[in-house]
C-alpha cells in the first residue's frame, strides 16, 4: 500500500514539474500565476488527505481489579483514548482477539497481552500477526532468567519478533538486554521504545523553600538486594543533618506518599532495577528533584540527575556527589512548578502513544 502511495506521489510531482515548465515557456504571466496557485492547492490537498495509521488499542486489563505497573500503564493509556496525532489515530477496544479482528485497523496494540500460544498461532493463521504490537508487559517473566523455556513467548522470542510488527519496551537498556540474551540483536529494529506514562498531573505544587523534608530514598530491591548500601546512604545523610524519609516498594500508600513527595525537596531513586518505574513518574510530576543511577529516568538536567555511583558497592562517592549537587541547588531555590511542568509534559500518556506512532513510521 505504501509503495503504491509513493508511486502516485512521484507521478503527481512529475506532472506538476512538466506543467510548470510548459507555462514558464508560454510567456503568459497571468496564466502562470493561476496555474501555480492551482498546483499548490493540489499539493496541499494530497498532503492533507494522506491516510493516517489506524491503531486499535486493547484496554481489556483496565477492567480487572488489579494493581501494579502493567495495569496502571494500560489504565493511563485508556484514559487518553481516543487519541489522534498528525500521523496516527488510536482507537480503544474493550478486547481485541483473532476471533474478532476489527476491520479497517492497520495495527493492534496490547501493552499487557496475557496471550496463550494458541491465540498467537491463530493470529498467524489469519495472516494478521504482522499487525501486532505487544508489550512491554509480555517478557521477561523473570529478568535474570530470560529467556525461560517454560514460557512460550520467551522460548519462541525470535519467531515472535519476526512475525509481529514490533515488541514494545520501556527503554534502550531493556531492548538491548532482551536482544542480547535471546540472540536477536540482528532484529533490533523490531523493538519500539515506549516511555512509561501517568495521568496524575497535580496543580497544587509546593514551592521549594516551603518543603519541609530534605530527602526521600525510594528503595526497590526486586532483582538485586542493595539494602546494606541503602542503610549506609541513609545514615550518611542523617549525619549530614539532612531529614530523610523512606519509601519502600510494595509497602507504601500512594496517597500518603504523593503528599510526602510534594513536601520534600529531593528524591533518590534507589531501585535495582526498574523497567518502567510508573511510581517514580507519579512522584516526578510533583516537582521533586530526582537522583537515579538508571539513565532512562533522567528527563532533563533541570529536573533530574544521573548518578551512576549509586550502583557501586562503595556508596560514599554517590553520597559526596549528591551532596555537592544539593548544596548548589539549595542556593538557587529552583522553581518546583516549572520542574513539575517539564516532568508532566514528558510523562503524559499522549506522548507515550506518540512513541508508538513514531516507532511504526520509523520501522517502515
Amino acid at each position: 500500500m505504501e509503495k503504491i502511495k509513493r508511486k502516485i506521489k512521484r507521478k503527481i510531482k512529475r506532472k506538476i514539474k512538466r506543467k510548470i515548465k510548459r507555462f514558464n515557456n508560454s510567456g503568459n504571466s497571468i496564466k502562470k500565476k493561476y496555474m501555480i496557485i492551482f498546483l499548490l492547492l493540489i499539493i496541499y490537498y494530497f498532503i492533507r488527505k494522506e491516510k493516517k495509521i489506524i491503531i486499535g488499542v486493547d484496554i481489556s486489563k483496565t477492567f480487572l481489579n488489579l494493581g501494579g505497573g502493567p495495569v496502571s500503564l494500560q489504565k493511563g493509556i485508556a484514559k487518553v483514548l481516543n487519541y489522534e496525532s498528525k500521523k496516527c489515530k488510536f482507537i480503544s477496544f474493550k478486547q481485541i482477539s483473532p476471533e474478532n479482528i476489527p476491520k479497517n485497523i492497520d495495527y493492534f496494540y496490547n501493552s499487557y497481552p496475557l496471550m496463550k500460544e494458541s491465540e498467537y498461532n491463530l493470529w498467524k493463521e489469519k495472516n494478521r500477526a504482522n499487525s501486532l504490537l505487544l508489550g512491554p508487559n509480555l517478557v521477561p517473566s523473570f529478568w535474570y532468567g530470560f529467556p525461560n523455556k517454560r514460557y512460550w513467548s520467551e522460548r519462541n522470542f525470535r519467531d515472535l519478533l519476526l512475525s509481529t510488527k514490533a515488541h514494545v519496551v520501556h527503554s534502550i537498556r531493556v531492548r538491548d538486554y532482551l536482544a542480547t540474551r535471546s540472540n536477536t540483536t540482528d532484529l533490533i529494529n523490531k523493538f519500539i521504545i515506549l516511555r512509561p506514562c501517568t495521568n496524575i498531573m497535580p496543580k497544587d505544587i509546593e514551592s521549594f523553600e516551603n518543603r519541609e523534608n530534605d530527602i526521600i530514598i525510594f528503595e526497590k530491591y526486586k532483582d538485586e538486594n542493595h539494602g546494606k548500601e541503602g542503610a549506609q546512604l541513609i545514615e550518611l545523610f542523617k549525619n549530614a543533618n539532612k531529614t530523610v524519609q523512606r519509601i519502600v516498594y510494595g509497602y507504601y500508600n500512594k496517597k500518603n506518599s504523593l503528599k510526602l513527595v510534594n513536601n520534600t525537596k529531593f528524591l533518590i531513586y534507589f531501585s535495582f532495577f526498574d523497567t518502567g518505574g510508573l511510581g517514580l513518574k507519579e512522584f516526578q510530576n510533583q516537582g521533586i528533584i530526582i537522583f537515579s543511577h538508571q539513565e532512562d529516568f533522567i528527563i532533563s538536567n533541570k529536573t533530574s540527575y544521573y548518578i551512576p555511583e549509586l550502583a557501586y558497592k562503595d556508596i560514599k562517592p554517590a553520597f559526596n556527589k549528591i551532596m555537592n549537587i544539593m548544596d548548589e541547588i539549595i542556593k538557587i531555590k529552583p522553581d518546583t512548578k516549572l520542574i513539575a511542568e517539564i516532568n508532566q509534559e514528558h510523562n503524559r500518556c499522549e506522548r507515550a502513544l506518540d512513541d508508538i506512532c513514531n516507532g511504526i513510521l520509523n520501522s517502515k
